[in-house]
């Protein structure tokens, strides 16, 4: 059994899949072997070839919803949350229902396991934004996703889609001067060396998940299928844990190399982004902010 990883080689969750696959054989006796490859392509190259049977499950970031769920975005949105754990309920909620469905119909793959904690995204500058008005007129890049440019666009900064392989350049340049990303995506791009400030604004957390072409998984028996199941939901907590611990391993990283940490009024941002965030479920998404917040 081959799966496709968008994340490469030495990336925490494909060491944890590696590790699982290593248990899953030895619990079926080598019934189930499975091979992890690194870095097969972006996330929509691996969907797809998951899907036409070409190989046999994906490790992927949130394009699924985007792709298949589109209405219910907002649990990858910014600022609609809480914590991580409500944006975690939120995922198990049957409002996602027609999206995984349509994953299986549609896109002939189903998800195993609960997604994996991949980091808070804070963001950086060259000043502290301890509240939304710090922000106003700045330049900050996102990735090219409209509900995301939206939301921070009600907030009141400037948001610029940038490639992300372009965003160190276009920071030193000054063609935008913020970003968002977890710590240790800033600390492994080096945006340390261009930007003086973290504020950890804490408006999402990433996740990854699991998806299993439906022939290869409805091949299993049943037992096979509760093993593989059972396994890769203990690996994926044991892994979500790891990686809440080692975020503020990668905050003291950033600040031994030189940028201040902020903590913002947190409250102060969540009640710019309610406006931004309202306009948008009643325009695009299926329930209302309200809902989602009683989640």
């Amino acid at each position: 059994m081959l799966i496709g990883s968008v994340f490469p080689s030495g990336h925490v969750i494909n060491e944890m899949a590696n590790s699982w696959a290593e248990t899953v054989a030895e619990e079926t006796n080598d019934r189930v072997s499975i091979t992890i490859e690194a870095a097969f392509g972006g996330e929509s190259e691996v969907m797809e070839q998951t899907r036409i049977g070409s190989i046999d499950g994906t490790i992927i970031g949130t394009r699924w919803v985007i792709d298949y769920d589109p209405e219910n975005f907002w649990v990858e949105s910014p600022f609609v949350f809480e914590n991580w754990e409500q944006q975690k309920r939120a995922f198990q909620t049957d409002y996602l229902d027609d999206g995984r469905q349509r994953l299986r119909e549609e896109g002939n793959q189903r998800l195993v396991g609960p997604p994996v904690y991949r980091g808070y995204r804070h963001t950086s500058g060259n000043q502290a934004y301890e509240t939304p008005e710090d922000i106003e007129g700045a330049n900050l890049r996102v990735p090219d996703l409209s509900p995301w440019v939206n939301i921070w666009e009600g907030i009141g900064a400037s948001p610029t889609t940038v490639a992300f392989d372009e965003l160190y350049s276009a920071l030193q340049q000054g063609v935008v001067d913020a970003q968002e990303n977890p710590a240790e995506t800033v600390s492994s791009a080096s945006l340390y060396e261009v930007q003086s400030h973290y504020t950890l604004t804490q408006h999402l957390a990433s996740t990854g998940w699991f998806t299993f072409n439906t022939d290869t998984f409805s091949s299993l028996s049943d037992d096979d299928q509760t093993v593989l199941t059972d396994t890769l939901t203990e690996s994926i907590e044991s892994l979500s844990s790891d990686i809440q611990e080692s975020e503020s391993q990668a905050i003291d990283e950033l600040e031994s190399n030189g940028m201040n940490i902020v903590e913002p009024d947190r409250e102060a941002w969540l009640s710019a982004a309610q406006e931004p965030l309202r306009a948008q479920f009643e325009s695009t998404w299926e329930p209302s902010l309200e809902e989602v917040r009683n989640i």
